[in-house]
């Protein structure tokens, strides 16, 4: 199991935080999400095996926002 940290710019309400929150739970290997307006971050917890730190900025950047890994 992976921990990923993402910045993600783009979003300004609750419903940004739920959209990509429901974009990061669909991906493979994603096991848990937590979304911060406040902080404009990702924590998310998933199976390295399965998706990448940058799969997962790019399932958000699909969605409309800004994203980047932040380095362990």
């Amino acid at each position: 199991m992976q921990t990923t940290t993402l910045t993600i710019d783009g979003i300004h309400c609750q419903g940004c935080v739920e959209i990509v929150t429901h974009v990061l739970e669909q991906q493979a290997g994603v096991k848990g999400v937590t979304v911060s307006l406040e902080s404009k971050q990702a924590r998310i917890a998933h199976d390295a095996d399965q998706t990448s730190a940058h799969t997962l900025a790019q399932a958000v950047q699909e969605a409309g926002y800004t994203a980047a890994s932040i380095p362990a």
